[in-house]
């Protein structure tokens, strides 16, 4: 196994053991190993202390890794946009008053569905398009209907690096890895109780499993 590093207090760990890494020194140039996972199209595992969420660029998600997404969640979609992004679609804030960025719902807006190209917007195939078309330059505010089923989040690069909030750092990931940055994102759910969300060692287990990245805070 090998031990990888990213931004200050928060770790990567490149999944092919099921072995916890110890803590150790990070720095921004590390993040490499979870943006190279991201631009070949594969999804990476990222946990805070509000929970362990699998992330795929939004821009090219596919039929397919949205239904991987949703089957391994509860379900609940989330995209995670730049601020100045939302506010070209036209799209507000669900909840203006809260404004602790670590609460629950801070920065998620109307939901919404692509105008067209979908049947009923709940579909991975709906979700998928819907995701694609907040991401594309071309799309306007006419391209998207309210409501319907993709959250966006509204998020900035994280100012406190030691302890972003899920949207911000799943954002940064993007902004790095893939040329138009948006991340979908959700939440995993734990295979061993389903009632609950999964912990980090078992995001472990996935990432190994997966061969993928887990970044964690």
């Amino acid at each position: 196994m090998r031990r990888l590093s990213t931004l200050p207090t928060t770790s990567v760990w490149a999944g092919r053991s099921t072995r916890k890494p110890s803590p150790s020194p990070l720095t921004p140039e590390n993040w490499n190993p979870a943006v190279k996972v991201l631009e070949s199209g594969n999804p990476v595992l990222v946990a805070t202390d509000t929970g362990t969420a699998l992330v795929y660029g939004a821009a090219t998600i596919t039929t397919a890794q949205m239904a991987d997404l949703i089957r391994c969640s509860s379900g609940f979609v989330q995209v995670a946009l730049p601020s100045a992004r939302c506010d070209t679609l036209l799209i507000p804030e669900a909840a203006p008053t809260v404004r602790d960025e670590h609460r629950p719902g801070f920065g998620q807006c109307v939901t919404v569905d692509a105008t067209n190209g979908i049947t009923t917007g709940i579909s991975a195939a709906d979700r998928a398009h819907t995701a694609r078309v907040l991401c594309s330059p071309a799309s306007t505010a006419a391209d998207l209907t309210r409501p319907g089923h993709m959250v966006p989040v509204r998020a900035e690069a994280p100012v406190d690096l030691g302890n972003p909030p899920l949207a911000a750092l799943v954002l940064a990931l993007t902004q790095r890895a893939c040329p138009i940055p948006g991340a979908v994102y959700a939440e995993l759910v734990s295979e061993l109780d389903p009632l609950h969300p999964i912990e980090l060692d078992e995001g472990y287990t996935i990432a190994a499993r997966r061969h993928t990245v887990l970044m964690h805070t």
